[in-house]
């Protein structure tokens, strides 16, 4: 078509026709002018079904990456609740008075008190890849922006209760059974047997550490945070945890869609 233009052009200039050549030459611009923003548009729109797929992808990692995030926090609220429980049990027994219970009754709940960590530690794979390389813009959902940029705020709060707090309450408890009782007896019925070090040959009742105020301090130390990670860390977590992934499936769908309908 510009060539078309051009040869008419050049037939007028010969002509001297110079309306009409001028004419003719504005048209080989405009002509010009459409095909670059054609080109432009096409480019754009490419840009864009490249931004959409990757925004698909990341997306699918994402909720698979909740997913995991989700399951493993799960595990973590029952073994920190498994250890409340456990405390509890335990702080039925402290008393001025000689222990009711048996050495070995004892030794057996110590060990569910103090040998479960807490500890989350989620998946940091793909969120982190985003946001290092500058990708957070990739989504077009400023609510799923947002709450990804809230997720390792919420991450450094419950850090800060399981190492700080409980991690303390729990090592605490640890150096008190070091200090004051004999810990080869007190875990041989579950770990000196797997070590083959036999059972302890200093005598003594560990269970009377039941009797130390001190010991119930701890105790309940222990107790109080493990009850606060739970109720006001992991729970609360947990919650942003199904949030995130509903509005993460809410854009894997409407990315579907509007797939679809461009294709029809």
């Amino acid at each position: 078509m510009i060539k078309f233009f051009r040869k008419i052009r050049q037939q007028l200039m010969a002509e001297k026709k110079i309306g009409k050549y001028l004419l003719y030459a504005i048209g080989e611009i405009v002509l010009v002018v459409i095909g670059i923003l054609i080109a432009v548009a096409i480019n754009n729109n490419n840009q864009i079904k490249k931004m959409k797929v990757e925004e698909q992808q990341y997306l699918i990692a994402l909720k698979e990456e909740f997913e995991f995030n989700k399951e493993r926090l799960a595990t973590m609220i029952v073994r920190d609740s498994m250890n409340i429980e456990a405390t509890k049990r335990l702080l039925a027994y402290t008393s001025p008075k000689p222990p009711i219970i048996s050495e070995t009754e004892f030794h057996g709940m110590i060990n569910k008190v103090v040998m479960n960590e807490t500890q989350f530690s989620p998946s940091p794979g793909v969120l982190a890849e985003i946001i290092n390389a500058g990708k957070l813009g990739t989504f077009s959902d400023p609510e799923l922006k947002k709450a990804l940029g809230a997720w390792e705020a919420q991450l450094v709060r419950v850090k800060f209760q399981e190492q700080e707090e409980v991690h303390r309450a729990r090592m605490t408890l640890i150096n008190f059974l070091n200090t004051n009782s004999n810990v080869r007896r007190a875990f041989y019925t579950n770990l000196g047997k797997k070590l083959v070090i036999g059972d302890s040959k200093f005598k003594g009742q560990n269970q009377s550490i039941l009797q130390l105020e001190q010991f119930e301090n701890f105790l309940v130390d222990y107790l109080i945070v493990s009850y606060f990670l739970n109720r006001t860390y992991y729970k609360p977590l947990a919650e942003q945890i199904e949030e995130l992934i509903q509005v993460i499936n809410d854009n894997i769908l409407e990315n579907n869609n509007n797939a679809i309908l461009a294709e029809n």
